[in-house]
């Protein structure tokens, strides 16, 4: 009897630890929701900001700055392309209506041109093409930089040898 009576007892205490792991987890899924809620707000009110639909601290309304908030909105916009299919439906309605009230916003305080027909005003600079392979690739081990270090030290301490060397006056 003592034995079954443990073994049950080992189930129900190994049961509450599973029903309080899956709490933690779930509770850890809502509090990164609402971060990211939170994050998608934070950059919308921004843009909003920026576009001058929000007033200053002082209670002024500010100039619309459409180069920053071209920039601004483009990176909503890689948001959502970066985590297509990661989000919950609420995530993505959340996302998807920030964007759309934000190209209003940036449609009306622009004179009538969206978000996508303004010009990039980003430096001309030369991208490389990337593969995802080439996106996936290993960091090199953790010695080798220290190795290069090492060698650059040796580097320097051979030519400061050097140049005393060349300086040195002998007496004798």
């Amino acid at each position: 009897m003592f034995g079954l009576g443990k073994k049950e007892g080992s189930q129900e205490s190994k049961e509450p630890e599973s029903k309080k792991e899956q709490a933690s987890a779930n509770s850890e899924k809502v509090i990164n929701a609402q971060r990211f809620v939170e994050f998608i707000m934070m950059q919308a009110q921004n843009i909003l900001f920026v576009l001058g639909q929000m007033p200053t601290p002082d209670g002024r309304s500010a100039k619309p700055n459409l180069e920053t908030g071209k920039v601004l909105f483009d990176q909503l916009e890689l948001i959502r392309i970066k985590t297509k299919g990661n989000l919950s439906k609420q995530e993505s309605q959340i996302l998807d209506d920030a964007i759309e009230s934000v190209s209003m916003a940036f449609t009306q305080a622009s004179g009538g041109t969206p978000p996508g027909m303004m010009p990039s005003r980003t430096p001309d600079i030369p991208m490389p093409d990337f593969d995802e392979e080439e996106l996936v690739e290993e960091s090199p081990p953790a010695s080798e930089p220290i190795q290069e270090a090492h060698q650059e030290e040796q580097t320097e301490k051979n030519i400061d040898e050097n140049e005393k060397r060349k300086f040195f006056k002998s007496y004798g």
